[in-house]
């Protein structure tokens, strides 16, 4: 018996050795807790955090790129304004003082284009002329008229219209531009910036549209006057005028053909006050001239606290160029601490608070929970009450969520999220107000839906480019709710999620309708007469070069005719001019109705016409159509009450019998009109080889 005793305590022997290891652990346990609770806080106040910031840095590169494309759409919107300037000396041999401030006073300056200053015409003056040129000036009614500075130079450019002619442009009357690499300007970035502008756009251009505009670097303005308190810095923004009918295929030709520039003065802080104001008190801006980034290159500074380039501190900071008008300028954008405060902090912080708070409670649980039931339930209904922290915290963030979208659909723009199939997410109001479809029907609809069918294939590439490369910037146009195409111009970020994988695409697009719609009517400026609505001397001849190129292709014959109206001047120097426009709106009319569609007639300047007709069969088809036209214009003309008479004698010039160039063409017809002309006016000469000696008035 005694052997066997022993033996049930041999197999209870391991146990007392467990009990330690599980008594430690329960100590341990109140820590263990808390430590766990703790991480995970850590890790959602760390997510959190992140996030934050993440979305702050795309507000940032979002208001970045915002305020380069205003900047850059601004100022391609003054190139085409200025154009309009070109286009009314193309369209004349000659354009008076008052036609030049009537032109300007129609596109009121103030109200439509803010910031630019004015704009004005730069006539070149040989040295030989400057006696005459300074004489005849003064018997226009300008007797103190000089061109300045003083002193002998091989070449003057004179400012020999500024409108508005105000205190400030006055300033400028005279001056002489090119001379500003001889006599520098106190206040100049650098010498010779003026005309290195005026030499860029002269040497820049191309035959279709006659020459680039070109702006000047920083410059102290003539208009900058000694009571000012704060002297903008500013520029000078040029377009080339070439002499009507001369070549300017090549740099040759252009600078022989050169007779002076339009420009446009632009003091910067008046001009980024139109451009800039809905990003000031968050973000702040400086543009620079070129890529130096000093006191002396500063072009625009809103606060006039100068902190790029001075170690600012700033959270967010970004650089980037821009080129205008051939030169290149540096925006540097810094955040202000009211874009940096607008991070929500409050969020991070109470989930790391209420994570501290529930690991304690959590802990304090734990140690209770081993002594007494009594405290472990209090502990729960404290935890309770945690909860209900919690849910409070997450109230105040869907809150949070709601107002953001509140301020999502107060835009204009659109704004909307698709996914990385391209489909709808996310959209603001302005998206459903626009294409009119219930919110309940977006939701997956794909962006090509919303398309023109033109553009759906640059936008599936465009949203293919921002996941490769995290951005783009492109013009499309959306398909209105009446069915109209809008074009808008869109800027794609990607929206990543906490572990970094790309979800989707964030696109704001800005509609740009009365944009293309200044540039069409530049364009129109550019290419037609103001008068007639006839195409110009510009658009003319692209067209009978055109013609001219399809005639040697198929061998085939064109007509050009020269028409110049008899007895026009007296009805001006006896009725007035207001009564000769309105007859040669009328003239223009008649023209028009006695031409095929696929013929061209132009006013080339006062009371004198060409007309195209592209497609010929034989000489006598174009003496049919303008016999034509000279029956149409001997009839009676009704003008205000009144019963007009005039008459028109017209030359033709046949290709290729009769030239096959453009200049050759217009100088025989202008030779056959001018025949026209000595044979006793109201009617038709066709040009023939013998008519040379008479000579023409025309010179193309």
């Amino acid at each position: 018996m005694t052997a066997t005793g022993p033996a049930p305590a041999s197999s209870a022997a391991p146990l007392p050795a467990r009990a330690p290891a599980r008594s430690a652990l329960l100590r341990l346990l109140p820590w263990l807790v808390p430590a766990a609770a703790l991480g995970a806080t850590y890790q959602l106040w760390s997510n959190a955090q992140q996030n934050a910031l993440q979305a702050q840095q795309s507000d940032f590169e979002y208001r970045t790129r915002e305020a380069r494309d205003h900047v850059e759409l601004r100022m391609a919107t003054y190139a085409q304004v200025l154009r309009g300037v070109q286009g009314l000396f193309a369209a004349s041999g000659k354009v008076e003082r008052d036609e030049f401030r009537n032109f300007v006073t129609r596109q009121h300056l103030e109200e439509n284009y803010p910031g630019i200053q004015g704009m004005g015409f730069a006539l070149i003056v040989p040295p030989e002329q400057k006696d005459r040129h300074i004489a005849d000036i003064r018997e226009q009614g300008f007797p103190a008229y000089a061109i300045h500075p003083e002193g002998e130079r091989e070449t003057y450019t004179s400012v020999l219209y500024i409108e508005p002619f105000n205190e400030r442009n006055r300033r400028a009357f005279g001056y002489d531009m090119y001379s500003d690499r001889e006599h520098p300007r106190e206040g100049d970035s650098a010498h010779g910036l003026r005309r290195a502008a005026m030499e860029q756009a002269r040497d820049s251009g191309d035959a279709a549209i006659s020459g680039k505009a070109a702006i000047s670097g920083k410059v102290r303005l003539l208009m900058e006057m000694e009571t000012d308190r704060h002297t903008q810095a500013g520029f000078l923004m040029y377009l080339p005028v070439f002499r009507n009918g001369m070549p300017v295929d090549t740099l040759a030709a252009r600078r022989a053909s050169i007779v002076g520039w339009a420009y446009a003065p632009f003091r910067m802080d008046d001009l980024m006050a139109g451009i800039l104001a809905e990003h000031s008190g968050e973000i702040d801006i400086e543009i620079y001239d070129g890529e130096e980034i000093s006191e002396r290159t500063l072009l625009f500074d809103e606060d006039k606290i100068r902190r790029a380039g001075a170690n600012p501190g700033a959270r967010l900071q970004s650089a980037l160029r821009i080129e205008v008008g051939g030169r290149t300028w540096t925006m540097a954008v810094l955040s202000l601490p009211l874009l940096e405060m607008r991070l929500d902090r409050e969020t991070p912080l109470e989930i790391a608070l209420a994570g501290i708070a529930v690991s304690l409670l959590l802990a304090l649980l734990t140690w209770l929970g081993m002594h007494d039931r009594d405290l472990a339930l209090r502990i729960a209904r404290q935890m309770s009450e945690s909860r209900a922290r919690i849910n409070q915290l997450n109230e105040r963030l869907a809150v949070t969520l709601k107002e953001l979208e509140s301020i999502m659909n107060a835009f204009p723009d659109l704004h909307y999220v698709v996914n990385r199939k391209g489909e709808l997410v996310r959209w603001n109001a302005s998206f459903e107000r626009f294409f009119g479809i219930p919110h309940e029907q977006l939701l997956n609809r794909h962006l090509g839906d919303f398309l023109c069918e033109e553009d759906r294939q640059t936008a599936l590439e465009g949203i293919k480019q921002i996941l490769e490369i995290g951005h783009y910037s492109a013009e499309v146009r959306y398909v209105r709710r009446d069915g109209a195409p809008i074009p808008f111009l869109c800027n794609g970020a990607i929206i990543k999620n906490e572990s970094g994988e790309t979800t989707g695409v964030l696109c704001a697009c800005r509609d740009i309708s009365e944009r293309k719609t200044t540039e069409e009517h530049m364009q129109h400026l550019a290419h037609y007469d103001l008068l007639t609505g006839l195409p110009n001397r510009t658009l003319f001849s692209d067209r009978l070069q055109q013609a001219l190129a399809t005639a040697k292709r198929d061998k085939v014959r064109m007509a050009l005719m020269f028409v110049d109206l008899d007895e026009f001047k007296p009805v001006n120097d006896d009725l007035g001019h207001d009564i000769g426009d309105l007859l040669l709106q009328q003239v223009a009319q008649r023209l028009q109705d006695c031409m095929r569609e696929s013929d061209t007639a132009a006013r080339i300047g006062g009371d004198e016409f060409l007309v195209l007709l592209p497609h010929l069969e034989t000489e006598q088809d174009a003496l049919v159509v303008s016999e034509k036209i000279r029956l149409a214009l001997c009839q009676p003309f009704e003008v205000a009450g009144k019963t007009l008479h005039i008459s028109s004698s017209i030359g033709i010039a046949i290709y290729p019998e009769h030239g096959s160039e453009e200049k050759v063409l217009v100088k025989n017809a202008d030779i056959a009109m001018y025949r026209a002309k000595e044979s006793g006016r109201n009617n038709v000469q066709l040009y023939r080889e013998e008519l040379q000696e008479h000579g023409g008035h025309l010179q193309p």
